[in-house]
């Protein structure tokens, strides 16, 4: 429930107090929630010393007695006990708890949310006018971080309003890993505009190359590098196209899933869009580790077996082949397309998550009551930090496709053609994946 203490706190700014009982032996125990938000509560402590992380239990809401949700304690402090939700709620549900708390509680809320919304988008905007020439002679960055986004992300740290004052390039955050500091940059375009006009992508490039003409190193997120290919440019110095960071993560990812003790034994793993750019790459790279590899792909025409010196890929476009499968990449353009997709999945299955935009709480929610668990794949790294945090992301979590650029930086004769040596280096450095819980958002 809980993967940083950054997004502890952005739970936290949502505290509603309201009533609760606990199921517990020999009677129910009636306390108030300290925080609430979809995916689980906040409560506190009130010398309830039976209550063990693990534990299951029932809570019911008092002021809506229709809602009773199952719920597992994650972890018990002197102060606090944090619960989480399975399923989920939904926005219209925690909509109506809060809708019963005083009416000061949610003047509170209410302004409490205003004012962190507005403070983000002021300092942003400063930081893209007025204190533009300042804030990037104080960052000093030696790298950048080429994004796009959504217009509800977008909306999430500013305003058309605010946008059209705004130059072409948009500074979006500051990225430290270690000793070097870069910059989170943006085109004012969004990610379906890049997708569908190739002249946009070429003035994006333009505005990069332009206004920091001395970077040497700019990852390119997701799909960017597919817009690139597409608007004819290549892919050369200073632009790092991040496929091999992913491919890493998302090996090691592979790697750490069958560690767990209900994986053990698994020899089978799909790659839900096994046939895009990187896709086809992740399917070869997890023989290493699989016996068989699931490629889907809607984009496939035919069923076909391939074999490797190591395993054996499977291409198809039909989701009957998830019917032996636990263990799903989720690798497509977007997360939600593998809503349907849901149905083929066999309870008790793993989807990690590395699209974006990510798999949304709502599909998460739908797949969460067919007993298929979404997990988020990141990398990370001790010395590594962003603020502000993008949208679906904490601060503490490394996209895979910045992480070749990093690892470029501190070791410039790395091997991005090798694929074991480019792992090799990168574990050396000290990247690692990690699976979080999605954030509710």
């Amino acid at each position: 429930m809980k993967t940083s203490q950054g997004e502890h706190r952005r739970h936290q700014r949502s505290r509603i107090k309201t009533t609760v009982s606990m199921n517990l032996e020999p009677e129910p125990v009636i306390t108030h929630t300290s925080g609430i938000f979809s995916s689980g509560v906040a409560l506190p402590n009130n010398g309830q010393r039976q209550l063990k992380p693990g534990q299951k239990v029932r809570l019911t809401f008092e002021d809506d007695e229709h809602l009773i949700v199952e719920a597992t304690i994650v972890r018990v402090s002197a102060q606090d006990i944090e619960v989480a939700l399975a399923p989920p709620l939904s926005d219209n549900q925690v909509g109506n708890i809060i809708q019963t708390a005083p009416w000061h509680q949610r003047l509170r809320l209410r302004i409490r949310r205003s004012f962190w919304r507005n403070t983000r988008r002021i300092s942003l905007f400063l930081c893209n006018t007025l204190l533009r020439p300042l804030f990037i002679r104080l960052v000093r960055p030696s790298f950048l971080f080429a994004v796009y986004g959504t217009e509800r992300d977008v909306a999430t740290y500013t305003t058309p309003a605010m946008v059209r004052l705004m130059p072409d390039l948009l500074l979006g955050g500051v990225i430290r890993n270690g000793s070097r500091r870069g910059l989170l940059v943006a085109s004012k375009f969004y990610e379906q505009e890049l997708a569908q006009d190739s002249t946009k992508v070429r003035a994006y490039l333009q505005h990069l190359r332009a206004e920091f003409p001395r970077i040497k190193t700019i990852a390119l997120v997701g799909r960017l590098p597919n817009f690139v290919m597409k608007a004819g440019e290549p892919i050369a110095p200073p632009f790092v196209d991040g496929s091999m960071g992913t491919r890493y993560m998302i090996y090691d990812i592979a790697r750490q899933l069958l560690l767990r003790p209900e994986q053990q034994g698994e020899n089978t793993i799909t790659v839900l869009g096994g046939a895009g750019r990187i896709g086809n790459r992740v399917c070869e790279d997890l023989t290493r580790i699989y016996r068989t590899v699931i490629a889907f792909d809607p984009r496939y025409t035919e069923p076909e077996q391939i074999y490797t010196p190591l395993g054996k890929i499977v291409r198809s476009n039909d989701p009957k082949v998830f019917e032996q499968c636990r263990l799903y990449i989720a690798l497509t353009h977007h997360g939600d397309v593998i809503r349907p997709l849901a149905q083929h999945m066999p309870p008790g299955s793993v989807v990690a998550d590395d699209t974006h935009p990510c798999i949304s709480l709502e599909v998460r929610q739908e797949m969460g009551q067919r007993e298929i668990s979404v997990e988020k794949i990141v990398l990370v790294h001790a010395d590594f930090h962003m603020w502000p945090r993008m949208p679906g992301w904490n601060n503490s979590a490394i996209p895979g496709c910045l992480v070749e650029a990093l690892v470029l930086l501190e070791q410039q004769d790395a091997d991005v053609a090798d694929f074991e040596a480019f792992c090799k280096t990168a574990r050396d450095i000290g990247f690692a994946g990690k699976l979080i819980p999605p954030l509710d958002e």
